[in-house]
């Protein structure tokens, strides 16, 4: 799934760097930052409960122009994901940290006086940076450090789609909203022993940012 991602990215890259060529269009870009949701999608039958995180996220845009009103939205950025979740007497929190690789087609809606409408899908690939995990129990709480690795905690990428909307106002300060919906097993072989067959990440986000 990773590499299925992998390349359609790259197609969006070659195909938005032609019709760039074509067009001459100006480049534009911007910058986001916020707060959002994350949880994880476990497939453990001992897991009796699974609640979301408070995340922080930015990123570093371009767009380029493709169609008029449409643009390949790319760039990076820093998301935060994970979950809380409940086993008996056990709470864990999965807290990740990834540097993220964001590619969205968008298409603008132009409203008079008041800016644009943004409405987008494409997909993303990230790395895993660092992370920790909380283990608490009515008796202890334990805190460790997430190692990346099929042999590790989780593994060091992930991949999914991602969904965008939102509105650049005509002074160009962007409201944007956000959804990553993770396709790739970020589940370690270790954690696929201790009977959790798969790990997804999902994150719902929230940013204020700037478009120049």
């Amino acid at each position: 799934m990773n590499k299925l991602l992998f390349y359609i990215l790259i197609f969006c890259f070659a195909g938005a760097t032609n019709s760039y060529a074509q067009l001459d269009r100006k480049l534009h870009y911007g910058i986001n930052a916020g707060g959002g949701l994350g949880i994880q999608s476990i497939n453990n039958p001992s897991v009796t409960g699974n609640t979301a995180i408070r995340t922080f996220n930015a990123e570093a845009l371009v767009y380029i122009p493709v169609l008029k009103q449409y643009f390949i939205r790319t760039g990076v950025g820093f998301q935060n994901k994970g979950t809380i979740f409940e086993e008996d007497a056990l709470t864990t929190t999965n807290k990740l940290r990834y540097i993220e690789l964001p590619v969205a087609l968008i298409r603008k809606f132009h409203v008079q006086t008041l800016g644009d409408v943004v409405l987008g899908a494409g997909g993303y690939l990230a790395q895993g940076l660092s992370g920790s995990i909380h283990y608490e129990t009515p008796s202890s709480d334990n805190f460790n450090k997430v190692t990346f690795g099929n042999d590790a905690d989780f593994q060091l990428y992930d991949g999914g789609l991602r969904f965008v909307s939102g509105l650049e106002l005509n002074n160009r300060l962007t409201f944007n909203l956000g959804y990553d919906l993770g396709l790739y097993n970020i589940a370690s072989q270790t954690l696929k022993d201790a009977g959790y067959t798969s790990v997804y990440n999902r994150q719902f986000t929230m940013t204020l940012g700037l478009v120049f």
